[in-house]
């Protein structure tokens, strides 16, 4: 149990004069052709007697996957032989071939690199990187491969068929009646299809060796579960009547969070026991939401979870609401200044009312983030977070797609994910502030109203539980910091297929519960999707750890939330590992990354530390081009050799001065580093000026056992890597080490003594009698005491 209050740790006495580094970029060669050829013939061999052996309705038909690089000519490409069907990734098609044509692409294969060929488009055979087979695991959909075939008798599986030509071509017509022969033939009953030019799907009932055979059918594309979950008409139309009378308000002392957004509705029964003061901005309403976005977002950061709340009927206020209107009824900058205004209102709850941390759900829809210079609603919210040591917690805005160019080009469903990551879905103004913590989208139902009560396939939503939300914005933020730092619950949404319009998204049903501004005569409760109702969430956490730790900085209150943010394996499985690859190698960055930052909160040991996870917390100053050191005060236990795995975690937080005309923006750069050595001695002679002809600069440790680059994290003014460790050795201690470096430019803009947070999180989980906090408390007391003797 996470019952043990945090600890915190001191740096030792030790200050270093900061040494530089030197970096080598390296090089890749380019192999040889012909031999390039020959390889691409083994594999077209091997996947031929593969693709023979599937299942098929159309006889000497057969279906090859394409791995390639760069751009690949796929119009030509039946000048090999092969047709394309489908790109499954940027750099993964899957192509149609008979026995002509296989005949036909063995053969220039054979050809390729010869001095006497004369091959036409030898570019696309030279682009291809292997041939390979869509196999029955391809054809899973995330849902399937998570939760794997239902165990009834007889069940509904969701059935893709490649979409071959156009809905009504004379091929696909063939294409769908052989394959509805072929049905009949092995006794699988259709209860539904659906026709369109980028869709071809059957809702086949089944039994499991039916769906076994269907998962090794050459003429499918994807096997999916039908959507299941979603919020029901029932916990919407929720009368006044079922809440408990008599809500308690929170302490006097509890932490006092601040909404600015379109007002909010201070009578709502949920709302009011929390509400402490509003005001407006922008007109007269005094505060009243007009809209009834603020007080949706009002409701989340109160009570996070409000699923959770209503199905058990609990609901207590643990934080202050002060509600500032700064939008319109329309949930829209007013013709004002949003800066300005955005500076008066923060300005006035912070002097006049103390709050310390503030929700911002809104975003400049005009302002994407050019990847150059942060201006506008950042830059302002970037002064202000270090002016009055606040915390921002911002949305990264709301994706609703582009044209010219179209994104997606054609389906919302099937161009998921890959159009998160296009250019015009990048976040936008004031999610790229460096000094506010970003909040991105994730999905928790994937059935709307209507799905869930009629059978046919009417809607379908892109995610499902815990993936990316097929509205929310990727990062990064300026010169490669990572953006959104977090991702929390915002809704999905699905696309009418039957209409032809699939970029027309519908989301009633699969949104987030929480406070409807117009419950007079109605439902107490909403529903409604958005990072907007992502961001709160993440407000919410931050307003219980404040009121855990009233003294925390809002330094400290963003490592708290970050160090505890994990990237749930239902994130990185959304991308294929061909697009996470080539997204790699284009970016030299991570797909999942850039879409999630460092993840989802795990609240288990957010507030508390327990006997097998301990956090430690540091808030100091630091000068410049100095380093601090902080030695982790491990016992026997955690470093013992015997092979179990261990964490350490680390993540340190500044809110650096920062300048538009700057393209590097902030006028402070600080780091860390996590080493291990026998003493501190022999660690700060690494990283002292005075030793750099003798010593190298020492990077992080077991690097291979970490999940985020230095370099990486390094970009941004909150930082957080894990190690997990297999067999550490006993003899050797652990380090952090913090270093200061201002821009030439920016020392005149800094503090001489600049604050930062240092977070680590010690977990030694498969140890069932792990003694870990009372260990680690003891070996902090001796370290103090003997601090003491050494100051008499």
């Amino acid at each position: 149990m996470a019952n043990y209050e945090h600890l915190k740790i001191e740096r030792e006495l030790l200050e270093n004069e900061r040494r530089t580094r030197k970096i080598n970029i390296p090089r890749h060669p380019r192999g040889d052709l012909r031999g390039h050829g020959q390889k691409l013939s083994r594999d077209l061999t091997e996947s031929f007697k593969f693709a023979q052996s599937q299942q098929t309705s159309r006889p000497g038909n057969f279906v090859l996957k394409i791995r390639y690089t760069g751009l690949l000519d796929i119009t030509h490409l039946n000048k090999h032989g092969i047709e394309f069907v489908s790109q499954e990734d940027n750099h993964l098609c899957v192509v149609f071939v008979d026995e002509t044509g296989m005949a036909v692409f063995a053969d220039h294969l054979q050809r390729l690199g010869l001095d006497d060929a004369e091959l036409t488009y030898k570019q696309i055979l030279e682009a291809i990187e292997g041939i390979d087979n869509w196999t029955s695991e391809d054809r899973k959909s995330w849902a399937l491969r998570r939760n794997g075939l239902p165990r009834s008798e007889k069940f509904l599986l969701d059935v893709e068929l490649w979409p071959v030509a156009v809905a009504y071509h004379p091929e696909r017509l063939s294409t769908c009646d052989a394959f509805e022969r072929w049905l009949v033939h092995n006794g699988i009953r259709r209860t539904d299809k659906v026709n369109l030019d980028s869709l071809i799907m059957y809702r086949l009932e089944v039994n499991s060796s039916q769906a076994n055979v269907l998962l090794n059918h050459s003429d499918v594309r994807l096997v999916d579960l039908p959507p299941k979950s979603g919020i029901h008409y029932s916990q919407l139309n929720c009368d006044i009547d079922r809440i408990p009378e008599g809500i308690l308000s929170p302490t006097h002392q509890a932490a006092r969070v601040c909404v600015l957004d379109s007002g909010v509705n201070t009578n709502h029964p949920l709302l009011a026991p929390a509400i402490a003061e509003s005001e407006d901005f922008i007109g007269d309403t005094g505060g009243m939401d007009l809209n009834g976005h603020g007080t949706a977002v009002a409701g989340v950061a109160l009570y996070g979870d409000l699923e959770a709340c209503n199905s058990t009927n609990y609901w207590h206020p643990e934080l202050w609401i002060f509600n500032g209107r700064i939008l319109d009824e329309n949930a829209e900058f007013d013709s004002s200044s949003i800066e300005k205004t955005l500076m008066e209102a923060v300005t006035y709850f912070v002097e006049e009312h103390q709050c310390r941390i503030f929700n911002l759900s809104l975003g400049n829809s005009n302002a994407p983030y050019d990847n150059r210079h942060i201006r506008g609603i950042a830059y302002v919210l970037d002064k202000l977070a270090r002016d009055f040591n606040i915390l921002f917690v911002v949305s990264a805005g709301n994706f609703s797609g582009s044209i010219d160019p179209d994104v997606p080009r054609h389906s919302w469903r099937d161009e998921y994910p890959e159009y998160l990551l296009a250019d015009e879905s990048i976040i936008i103004d004031p999610a790229p502030a460096l000094n506010v913590l970003t909040v991105g989208s994730l999905a928790r139902h994937n059935a709307t109203f209507d799905a869930q009560r009629y059978p046919e396939i009417g809607q379908l939503a892109p995610a499902t539980e815990n993936q990316p939300s097929p509205f929310t914005r990727h990062g990064p933020t300026i010169k490669g910091a990572i953006k959104p730092e977090l991702v929390a619950m915002g809704g999905n949404l699905a696309s009418p297929i039957r209409t032809g319009n699939e970029l027309n998204a519908v989301m009633r049903g699969m949104g987030v519960l929480t406070c409807n501004s117009r419950f007079v005569g109605n439902t107490l409760f909403s529903e409604i999707s958005g990072t907007s109702f992502a961001a709160p969430y993440i407000t919410h956490l931050a307003g219980r750890l404040l009121n855990n730790y009233p003294k925390a900085s809002a330094n400290l209150l963003r490592a708290l939330l970050v160090n505890h943010a994990n990237m749930l394996s239902e994130i990185e499985s959304s991308f294929p590992e061909d697009m996470k690859k080539s997204y790699r190698s284009a970016n030299g960055r991570d797909a999942f990354r850039d879409i999630a930052g460092y993840g989802a909160v795990d609240e288990g040991e957010l507030f508390r530390s327990s006997q097998n996870a301990v956090v430690l917390m540091a808030e100091e100053k630091i000068e410049n081009n100095s380093h601090h050191f902080f030695e982790l005060p491990l016992p026997d236990d955690f470093l013992r050799s015997q092979r179990a795995s261990r964490e350490i975690r680390v993540t340190l937080s500044y809110c650096p001065a920062v300048r538009t005309t700057r393209i590097d923006y902030v006028a402070t750069k600080m780091s860390f580093r996590l080493v291990k050595d026998q003493s501190l001695e022999s660690v700060q002679r690494h990283f002292n000026h005075s030793t750099q002809d003798e010593t190298k600069t020492r990077n992080d440790d077991a690097t291979s056992n970490r999940d985020i680059s230095a370099e990486l994290r390094g970009k941004g003014t909150v930082q957080s890597s894990t190690w997990r460790i297999k067999q550490p050795k006993p003899s050797e201690k652990w380090f952090v080490v913090i270093t200061r470096q201002d821009r030439d430019w920016g020392e005149a803009l800094s503090f001489e003594q600049e604050d930062y947070a240092l977070v680590v999180t010690v977990t030694d989980r498969e140890n069932e009698e792990a003694q870990l906090y009372s260990q680690i408390s003891q070996r902090i007391e001796l370290k103090a005491r003997e601090r003491a003797r050494a100051r008499v």
